[in-house]
């Protein structure tokens, strides 16, 4: 009998330390899927959006040569602005959105800028789905090059995608979030596609082939559904007809030509595969350069960097189903378009209260990060924040916008 213990004990003791050395050669994806599993955790997020590279693969952007300064030409915010009827106050809507960081720019000057929550300006924030916004001006650069043609098919590009959701679907209608995919896009519910995404790449898998799995469940073209996914598809198009990564097209195209300030990261799977759908890591000024770009229709200081025709193709609602109109947003190619827009007034939005927000005709700028917990009110959320952004055109800038009461 005691020999039998002693065998037990030996025993246990062995799958003890074994399981001790299997935990250590994968301490980074516990530590990947501890992240992921507590990212929203309200007494983590605000630091988790700011830091979020500790924990991810990771690619780095580079600044270099001279960088763009913005002027500075300071004015208050608007004390309180209206929204649904009700006079709302700046205060305690910047306290309640949990505003990490607010940049306001006219004609090239900071009008306002402030970080908030224990945040600094140097701090490389989260784009969440704002990166889609970037990705769309990569894959426009393709397009302007003659490499791309969005009324082909998917799988025209993509062979490997014949057998999955995507195949017989237009590539345009990929770019409008239409292409009939089946998709839950539910942060709070832990099964949804969303969430195992954020999971697959934790753990080390494959964005590529979490894309080659989905199943088509509706006609594309013909209703918006927002598929996250359908931006990963709009990243291996683009390697496809590149042969580069997101992050070599970004750092060739974009960083190097536009005067960005700060170096960036994108998060990637284990494959180095960009997390094309939300995984920018960009200082606030940074993101108002990005902006900036858009401001002026693809150009950088007279150098065009994207056609001003993908830029008007990009901002533009080009199906009934994705107009704007009073209460509800509309949709371009990875880009947003605010309720009743005027010309030239669209947005870029992520997540948790991530915007860049453009109004051409009176040559503004706003970005604004966050970590708000109560975006899950989705469309009341941006809703609020856009009739923010406009009476900030409004009293800021003396500038006449035609209102109308967003319901």
């Amino acid at each position: 009998m005691p020999a039998l213990f002693l065998f037990i004990k030996r025993t246990l003791l062995a799958m003890l330390i074994f399981s001790l050395i299997l935990l250590a050669f994968n301490w980074q994806n516990v530590t990947r899927l501890y992240t992921v599993i507590t990212l929203f955790d309200k007494s983590l997020i605000v630091d988790n959006f700011s830091n979020i590279t500790k924990a991810f693969h990771h690619q780095k952007i580079t600044q270099t040569g001279v960088p763009f300064l913005f002027e500075t030409n300071l004015k208050p915010l608007p004390d309180s602005f209206v929204y649904r009827d009700q006079v709302t106050d700046t205060e305690a809507f910047l306290t309640r959105r949990a505003t990490t960081a607010l940049l306001v720019i006219k004609n090239d000057k900071i009008s306002y800028e402030n970080y908030f929550l224990g945040t600094k300006k140097q701090d490389k924030r989260i784009s969440w789905s704002m990166a889609k916004s970037f990705v769309s001006i990569l894959f426009g650069m393709q397009v302007d090059a003659g490499k791309i043609d969005i009324e082909k098919s998917v799988e025209f590009y993509l062979p490997e995608l014949a057998q999955s959701g995507y195949a017989n679907v237009k590539v345009k209608h990929v770019l409008q979030m239409s292409s009939g995919v089946k998709w839950n896009e539910d942060y709070q519910d832990f099964y949804s596609d969303i969430n195992k995404m954020g999971r697959v790449l934790a753990i080390g898998g494959s964005l590529d082939e979490m894309t080659s799995e989905l199943v088509n469940e509706s006609q594309p073209g013909q209703a918006f559904h927002y598929v996250s996914m359908d931006t990963h598809v709009i990243g291996m198009i683009i390697r496809k007809v590149t042969g580069k990564s997101l992050v070599e097209l970004l750092q060739q195209d974009i960083w190097n030509n536009i005067g960005m300030q700060d170096d960036a990261f994108w998060l990637t799977d284990s494959q180095g595969a960009a997390f094309a759908l939300g995984g920018l890591n960009v200082t606030t000024q940074d993101y108002a350069r990005f902006g900036r770009l858009l401001l002026n229709n693809g150009q950088w200081n007279g150098q065009q960097i994207v056609s001003a025709d993908w830029i008007k193709a990009a901002t533009t609602a080009q199906a009934d189903y994705l107009q704007p109109q009073q209460g509800k947003l509309g949709y371009g190619y990875q880009i947003w378009l605010p309720p009743e827009a005027e010309d030239g007034e669209f947005f870029c939005v992520g997540v948790y209260g991530q915007y860049i927000y453009v109004n051409q005709q009176h040559n503004v700028v706003i970005v604004k990060n966050s970590a708000d917990i109560g975006f899950q009110d989705e469309l009341n959320s941006k809703l609020e924040t856009i009739a923010f952004f406009r009476a900030i055109v409004t009293s800021l800038f003396n500038c006449r916008l035609t209102l109308t009461t967003l319901i």
